[in-house]
């Protein structure tokens, strides 16, 4: 996954609950006698902040482990480097002796 992919996500969200935030505050100024739509809307709210508040979560742990992966494939590079200069001098000692 693409850092464009996890801002566009983000983005995405946060309109989406931008979008339903202004409808509930309409809906509670133009047809206030509208319980049920409103009590609905603003569970919607709760649950997209919820879904938010786990998806920065997740993108932050996703980082995480990029960032060790790409540190562990340089160690692992390092080391087989490392292995192939051993091999060398072992071959270099074996062929003196």
């Amino acid at each position: 996954m693409d850092d464009y992919t996890l801002i566009k996500a983000s983005v995405l969200l946060n309109h989406t609950f931008t979008k339903v935030r202004v409808s509930v505050d309409e809906i509670k100024e133009k047809h206030p006698h509208r319980k049920d739509l409103i009590d609905s809307m603003e569970q919607s709210l709760v649950d997209l902040n919820d879904v938010r508040n786990a998806y920065h979560t997740l993108e932050k742990e996703y980082r995480a482990a990029m960032q060790t992966c790409f540190r562990l494939e340089r160690i692992n590079l390092e080391l087989k480097l490392e292995n192939k200069e051993l091999k060398t001098e072992i071959e270099s000692l074996t062929t003196e002796l």
